[in-house]
């Protein structure tokens, strides 16, 4: 087993130049393993979720982040601002995916591409050593007939949904709305198998981060499973 340890450092900065360059001199260690980026696992129970395609998409449109928190102190979601998941591939295109702490939210926040919604309860909670932390994204690469389907010719992106989710162990909360969670998306296209990602934790002032680890995607192959997230 590799094991990836991340040691802070003094500065401010958010480049991808080494793992360590930029972290938040004020933290703990903290060491993570097992980090994998696998593509299509899952997918929405949202019916639309594949319309756009003839037949079976070659995978769901749940893209999964998941690591191992191997040692170091509790990490308590109250003390992350954001979490961010970004990816560059080879044929020059990137992007970036932001998980706010819900507690930036309200249960009053509309939703911005589901008029007349709202966020809804949500919830935080700890990742102790020896758990796993999983991260999923949901995107509108296959989907048709939602409100946040990709504009003609434009790009696919990673949408809000209330599938996104980011969960500890058995599927507890560690940032989880029971709406849709409204994510920022950027960048040219969804991640690809062969992606170099990136997941950084921020504190909470949203400058520092915390700790930043490195994967490659892959694509999954197989059936994928129909994903219904837990409420809070």
């Amino acid at each position: 087993m590799v094991m990836i340890t991340v040691v802070v450092a003094g500065t401010i900065g958010v480049s991808t130049v080494g793992l360590t360059d930029g972290l938040d001199e004020r933290q703990q260690p903290r060491a993570f393993t097992d980090t994998e980026v696998v593509l299509g696992s899952e997918h929405r129970t949202w019916g639309g979720w594949d319309d756009r395609v003839a037949g079976a998409p070659e995978r769901g449109d749940i893209d999964i982040v998941r690591l191992t928190y191997a040692s170091g102190p509790v990490f308590e979601g109250d003390e992350i601002g954001s979490i961010v998941v970004r990816w560059s591939g080879d044929d020059g295109r990137s992007g970036q995916v932001r998980f706010l702490n819900p507690n930036g939210f309200d249960e009053d926040t509309e939703q911005a591409y589901h008029p007349g919604e709202t966020i809804g309860e949500f919830c935080t909670g700890d990742l102790y050593a020896g758990e796993t932390l999983t991260i999923r994204m949901v995107h509108n690469r296959f989907q048709d007939g939602g409100r946040t389907d990709a504009d003609s010719g434009g790009p696919f992106r990673y949408v809000g949904s209330g599938q996104n989710d980011i969960a500890t162990g058995d599927d507890d909360p560690f940032f989880r709305v029971n709406g849709r969670y409204p994510i920022t998306s950027s960048g040219d296209r969804p991640m690809e198998p062969g992606d170099t990602v990136e997941i950084v934790f921020f504190g909470t002032e949203n400058e520092r981060p915390i700790t930043r680890l490195e994967a490659t995607a892959t694509e999954f192959t197989g059936e994928p499973a129909q994903r219904d997230k837990p409420a809070c």
